[in-house]
Order: structure tokens, then C-alpha cells, then sequence
């Protein structure tokens, strides 16, 4: 059961803005007279409803604006950022950045076999010309150097494209591909794995009161309402905080800012 007290003053009484400004809407309400058309329909002005600061779910119901360098910020800590982020751009992004870097490795293949004359057409039968020992293997096109460089990095070995010895850079970019394919595999993983065990769904089987009380407790006011575990396995080491938002007006510098803090 989360307790927090709830605070009463008798002799001295501090203007609240905030209760004021809903009293007098009460008030406004209260004193607004229907009116009555010929039509038999009774119209009443609509009541303003003020937005929560925090949602059901626990989610808070606040926007940074004015922020300068956000995107910058975000992508300064990529890895968190791809833990927070929704499945369905984590996925895009896994398949982006595999798909991406099977496509400049397999450029770059091609641009080696090309340059090294690879791709040029065989010669003729009978002519007297051999043709120098190519860079890879069964690779004459840019489709084949892509699936190459699919095959390299994905670690599928069909069988028949493979580099030779013959262009030290061609086997450098395969070293180089390896590399850089663990890399991308060891990041993307632990994005996953992090993002599978962080419990978002946990408050979904931990369910509060629709309404609090508050009762007399140990001889004070308390604000009380109960949680509720709706699984079997039992909380470890569970904190409770709640906070009360209280608003009030701070002259700082001649100007008024609006503070809200009280913690339980």
C-alpha cells in the first residue's frame, strides 16, 4: 500500500494560482445558465479541460522545445538510443545497415576485378593472348560481386566465388570486410539483447487503485492507494516514490517560473 501525507494548514493559508483559477471555473460553471432555443435544445458553454502531466501508463506527458542540436544529442549515444527506440525502426535499421554494407564492399569488388581487368570479355578462340589470373573467382558482374561480398560477410561459402592470391587489395577488402562485419553483428545483437530485457511491458501485470483515499494513519492524514501484483513471482529489492505537483509562482530575476516539487 503507497502512503504519502497529506499536509493540512488551520491557521495561515497559502493562494494556490492553480486552485484558484479552477475555483473560479467552478464557479463560472456553476452560475452559467442554460440556454433554451425554440428548438427544445438546452446549449451550455463546453468546460476547458486541463491536459495531464502524466499519463496512465506512467509515461510523462512533457516535450522538450527549443532544444538546440537535438538530433545531434541522439546520435551522440546511438546505442541507447537504439535501445529506446521502437521495434519497428530497430528493425529497419538492422536490415539497413546489413544491406548497406553488402553493397560498398560489393562495389568495392567490383571496382578491384574491374580495374584489374577482370571483367573485361575472354579473348577469342585460336588468338595467342592468356589471360592474366584473375582477383576473384567467378565474379563478372556487379551482382556477382555483391553476392560475394553477402556471402564473405554472412559467412555462406557456396563454393565456387572465392579470391586468389593474386591482388594483395582484394584480399585486404575480404580481411577488412570481416572485420567490420563483426563489428556491425557484435552491436546490433547487444542492441537487441538490451532491448529484450528491458521490462517496458512490466507495468502491464502491476495494476493501482482507480481512486485514493485519504484516512487518518498513525494519527495523521495520509494519501493512500494499493498496487497490486498480478503475477506469481515476487518483487526484489521494489522502491515506491510518488510525487506531489504542487504549482506555484518563483520570482527569479524578475521573472515568474512555475515550480513543482514535493517527493515521497
Amino acid at each position: 500500500m503507497g502512503v504519502a501525507r497529506a499536509m493540512r494548514r488551520f491557521s495561515v493559508e497559502i493562494p494556490d494560482p492553480l486552485r484558484e483559477e479552477e475555483e473560479e471555473e467552478s464557479e463560472l460553471t456553476r452560475g452559467m445558465k442554460p440556454t433554451a432555443y425554440r428548438n427544445g435544445k438546452v446549449h451550455t458553454r463546453p468546460v476547458r479541460q486541463r491536459s495531464r502531466f502524466v499519463q496512465k501508463d506512467g509515461h510523462c506527458n512533457v516535450e522538450f522545445i527549443n532544444l538546440s542540436e537535438k538530433s545531434q544529442r541522439y546520435l551522440t549515444d546511438l546505442f541507447t538510443t537504439c535501445v529506446d527506440i521502437r521495434w519497428r525502426w530497430m528493425f529497419l535499421i538492422f536490415s539497413f545497415t546489413f544491406v548497406v554494407s553488402w553493397l560498398i564492399f560489393g562495389f568495392s569488388f567490383w571496382l578491384i576485378a574491374s580495374l584489374h581487368g577482370d571483367l573485361a570479355p575472354p579473348p577469342e578462340p585460336g588468338s595467342e593472348e592468356t589471360p592474366a589470373p584473375p582477383c576473384f573467382l567467378q565474379v563478372t558482374s556487379f551482382m556477382a560481386a555483391f553476392l560475394f561480398s553477402l556471402e564473405t560477410q554472412t559467412s555462406i561459402g557456396y563454393g565456387f566465388r572465392s579470391v586468389t592470391e593474386e591482388c594483395p587489395l582484394a584480399v585486404l577488402t575480404v580481411v577488412l570486410q570481416c572485420i567490420v562485419g563483426c563489428i556491425i553483428d557484435a552491436f546490433i545483437i547487444g542492441a537487441i539483447m538490451a532491448k529484450i530485457a528491458k521490462p517496458k511491458k512490466r507495468n502491464e501485470t502491476l495494476v493501482f487503485t482507480e481512486n485514493a483515499t485519504i484516512a487518518l494513519r498513525d494519527g495523521k492524514l495520509c494519501l493512500m492507494w494499493r498496487v497490486a501484483n498480478l503475477r506469481k513471482s515476487h518483487l526484489v529489492e521494489a522502491h515506491v516514490r510518488a510525487q506531489l505537483l504542487q504549482v506555484r509562482d518563483i520570482a527569479v530575476k524578475g521573472s515568474f517560473i512555475h515550480k513543482a516539487s514535493r517527493k515521497y
